[in-house]
């Protein structure tokens, strides 16, 4: 492996990254950090958007300041992740931006290791354990009394002074529990002992494509580029920093991320790049399918859904991770000049909704890749049953079960799927002029299948129909016998 260039460094006279561009309380993270003596840079992908005239959905910042350092300066932050540490710094309505400290780079851990190295997987690391940790603490809190009385008593597993004690020891265990809710994350340093703080370049040498290696310095409001990232911006190249077969057989996610960024940007991948890509995708089965799914949300999220899925699909990606999906989307050439088959179009749509400031929740988006598919299952059911009528509910759960599992969606998502898909049917009856059950439109659920069936109409180009909410009809209640 190399060792990392020297820095190409571009004052500010000669690159348009402007900080009137900069979310505010991002530059207050980054002039607070410069003030106290800390190196303070805005890194990834913000400083790529910038660079191409976008509006960035994050503004991440790495520091050379260690995490303690970082909460000392601000009180309005916690730290997550065990293995790796980072600093979230909280404001108001849900607002979080994301502090790391510089990594260093080690060789035996970078071309051998098949634990994440570069720093967005790092990030997302820390991300998910938070995310699970947090979980967890709600499940204790939650299910306290549930667990109790399903468990033996101490004064059936111990004798009397044994049982005495079982007070103490959960009046010890809730003030840990209480204790770390105000040490704002620190109990997680302990399990990163052996982490090792490195500099600006050995921290941009761990990212995974050139273009998400920049930095923007708050100092003096230079770029500053370790990996060749700025010649790439200007040729419109997705390129893997150092050795693709190594970067890649090392944490094969990035394969998927250099997909959706080569989408998003409409930049060509390299030609090593690709051929990397080819020879390492069956490596993605073996990936924690918590990382492969959210790599899924953030390709449907980021406005680029359809030429994501496309590339995910040429380069047989798509079919490693998921099989089935890759035969529901079906062949199609853009170059040839053929029409969008209609799942395409899907996803056309929901790329402009996206772009017009759409926000959409996970169960929204699995549906939307899921749920046409099993209908055209049920109904194909529903033809083979005739003269009966088949199961729906179980047809559909049995379809739908097999798909979630693969790529491990939680379940009250995958519950929340198969209400939203199953609603197509009903709200499909509208178009002949009947009205929707009142009852219907109060479920929780309903403005996301509405949501969908509205999607669907656009793309197949048909006109939404007028809604009529009616009565509908209920299920007649079964009088109970009394029992004597």
């Amino acid at each position: 492996m190399s060792s990392p260039p020297e820095a190409r460094v571009l004052p500010r006279s000669e690159h348009r990254l402007s900080r009137r561009d900069i979310d505010p309380d991002a530059l207050k993270v980054l002039y607070r950090l410069h003030r106290n003596g800390h190196l303070a840079y805005l890194v990834g992908g913000g400083v790529r958007d910038l660079l191409l005239d976008r509006r960035p959905k994050d503004f991440d910042i790495s520091t050379d300041a260690t995490p303690e350092q970082i909460l000392e300066l601000f009180r309005n932050s916690r730290i997550i992740g065990r293995r790796f540490p980072i600093v979230h710094i909280l404001f108001g309505r849900g607002k979080a931006l994301e502090v790391s400290t510089f990594r260093s780079l080690r060789p035996e851990e970078e071309e051998t290791s098949s634990v994440p190295s570069d720093q967005d997987s790092l990030e997302e690391e820390a991300r998910l354990e938070a995310e699970a940790d947090a979980l967890m603490v709600e499940d204790e809190n939650g299910s306290e009394a549930a667990a109790s009385a399903s468990v033996p008593s101490a004064d059936e597993l111990a004798i009397e002074d044994e049982a005495e004690e079982e007070p103490a020891a959960k009046t010890r265990r809730r003030g840990r529990r209480a204790g770390r809710r105000y040490d704002r994350g620190r109990h997680l340093l302990a399990f990163a002992n052996g982490l090792q703080y490195g500099d600006p370049a050995q921290d941009a040498w761990r990212r995974d494509l050139t273009i998400n290696g920049l930095f923007y310095d708050i100092s003096d409001f230079s770029v500053i580029d370790y990996v060749g990232g700025l010649d790439d911006l200007e040729a419109e190249v997705i390129r893997s920093i150092g050795d693709p077969d190594l970067r890649f057989a090392s944490d094969p996610v990035r394969m998927i991320r250099a997909l959706r960024h080569a989408a998003r940007t409409g930049f060509r991948i390299e030609d090593e790049t690709w051929e990397a890509i080819l020879k390492h995708r069956e490596k993605l089965r073996d990936c924690s399918k918590a990382r492969v799914l959210e790599e899924f949300y953030r390709d449907l999220r980021g406005g680029a859904a359809l030429p994501s899925l496309e590339l995910m699909k040429k380069s047989r990606v798509l079919g490693v991770l998921l099989r089935a999906l890759d035969e529901f989307l079906p062949e199609w050439d853009r170059s040839a000049g053929e029409t969008m088959p209609l799942p395409w179009r899907r996803l056309e749509v929901l790329d402009r909704w996206v772009a017009g400031g759409g926000e959409f929740n996970s169960s929204f988006l699995l549906s939307l890749l899921f749920a046409f598919p099993m209908l055209d299952a049920l109904a194909a059911e529903e033809e083979r049953s005739l003269p009966s009528r088949p199961d729906f509910g179980r047809q559909a759960y049995r379809f739908l079960k097999p798909l979630t599992s693969s790529l491990g969606v939680a379940r009250r998502d995958t519950e929340r799927l198969f209400l939203i898909g199953i609603s197509q049917r009903r709200l499909s009856r509208c178009r002949e002029g009947q009205p929707i059950p009142q009852f219907f439109a109060n479920k929780p659920y309903f403005e996301d299948a509405l949501q969908l069936f509205q999607l669907d109409a656009e793309a197949r180009g048909l006109e939404l129909p007028e809604l009529k909410f009616g009565g509908g009809r209920r299920r007649r209640r079964r009088r109970r016998r009394r029992r004597r």
